[in-house]
């Protein structure tokens, strides 16, 4: 509020109309600070979004490389897997094959899909071991560990049929069949090959290999009952 009894200043035309423009130029001055201050924060809010849009793409790229990187080293990985394990294949069924060559077999790659899963590769042991039924190292009458020689025999002791007989001499020489190597009972036997329970792939082998022996089987499995 003006002070009491405060002498009024009053301008003449002149005066009052140099003040009139000395308020319009700082007023101006004040619009035109505040216009450029206005176009600065632009431009740097501009870059500002610039710089933010390109570290964003950056990022991206560099998740989008890693991700590569990664796809890579599964794929890389996976493959070298298969590869391992396509090898162990082979070789397991190399050291089937040459085990059952080895004890006389009519065909070793019968004999190697007919025993493949009891055999499996320890790679603490970094060889092949013959599993038990539980699914554990089985071990032989020496309390040592059951080579895969030793279980191709005893499987061919037991399935004798795929078991090439010894070759006698003399006079008319003939290649007889070894007496079969009797480790179950005849209805057990029979039972592997016919009825409830039995082996398809043992009994489908034995009419391969011995169509004779094969009907020979399947005439006791049915005076005993075992089929109809």
């Amino acid at each position: 509020m003006p002070e009491p009894n405060a002498e009024k200043v009053v301008f003449d035309a002149a005066q009052q109309k140099k003040v009139d423009e000395l308020i319009r130029e700082s007023m101006g001055r004040a619009g035109n600070e505040a216009r450029a201050t206005a176009a600065r924060l632009e431009t740097e809010m501009i870059t500002l979004r610039s710089e933010l849009a390109a570290a964003k793409e950056t990022a991206k790229a560099e998740a989008e490389g890693r991700a590569g990187l990664e796809s890579s080293r599964t794929v890389r990985e996976k493959e070298a897997k298969a590869a391992r394990a396509e090898t162990i294949a082979v070789r397991k069924q190399n050291a089937i094959q040459a085990a059952a060559t080895e004890h006389n077999f009519f065909n070793p790659q019968i004999v190697a899909k007919l025993t493949e899963d009891k055999i499996q590769w320890s790679s603490d042991k970094q060889k092949f071991v013959v599993l038990g039924d539980d699914g554990s190292e089985r071990l032989g009458l020496d309390g040592n560990p059951l080579t895969v020689s030793a279980f191709l025999k005893e499987f061919g002791n037991s399935n004798s049929f795929l078991v090439r007989g010894d070759v006698k001499t003399g006079i008319g020489s003939r290649e007889a069949q070894q007496p079969p190597h009797r480790t179950l009972g005849d209805k057990e036997r029979l039972m592997q090959y016919f009825g409830k329970g039995s082996d398809a792939q043992k009994s489908n082998a034995l009419g391969v290999q011995n169509p004779q022996l094969y009907k020979q089987y399947k005439r006791e499995a049915k005076s005993l009952g075992i089929i109809p």
